[in-house]
């Protein structure tokens, strides 16, 4: 692993459920060397950024906890797709580039701020921003 993905997390309340919760993540940082996690999981840091993200993301969802974090997902995780958890047993070729956690991946949503390695992620992605980044023929 060699760089790591830094998300904005929101915790909901299932609708379903009522007893369960769930996380809706938005990348802010994607792609990051290594040689940042240091810079990224200092306290103030994250802070920073938490603040930042709950102040500008508004949120009409009335399930909302008004519970947030910030989050730090290695690009293992980050990029595990249904096949790598799943293996032979997926009857799609697609599934090797559909991800298993949806953690803003596929888009660059309002709380993205840079990718460092924009090739990199769509080499891993059946679609980027709304664009084939995969032959989907074969």
């Amino acid at each position: 692993m060699t760089t790591f993905n830094v998300c904005y997390a929101r915790e909901y309340i299932d609708p379903e459920c009522e007893s369960e919760n769930f996380w809706s993540y938005d990348t802010i940082y994607r792609n990051v060397p290594i040689k940042y996690l240091k810079k990224f999981t200092d306290k103030k840091m994250k802070m920073k950024l938490l603040k930042h993200c709950d102040w500008n993301y508004k949120d009409m969802a009335t399930n909302h906890t008004n519970v947030t974090n910030i989050e730090i997902i290695m690009e293992k995780e980050y990029y595990t797709s249904y096949y790598d958890v799943f293996g032979d047993s997926c009857d799609d070729e697609k599934d090797k580039k559909r991800m298993f956690n949806d953690y803003g991946q596929n888009w660059d949503r309002s709380s993205m701020r840079k990718d460092f390695d924009p090739a990199f992620t769509k080499s891993k992605l059946l679609h980027y921003n709304n664009k084939k980044t995969y032959d989907w023929t074969h």
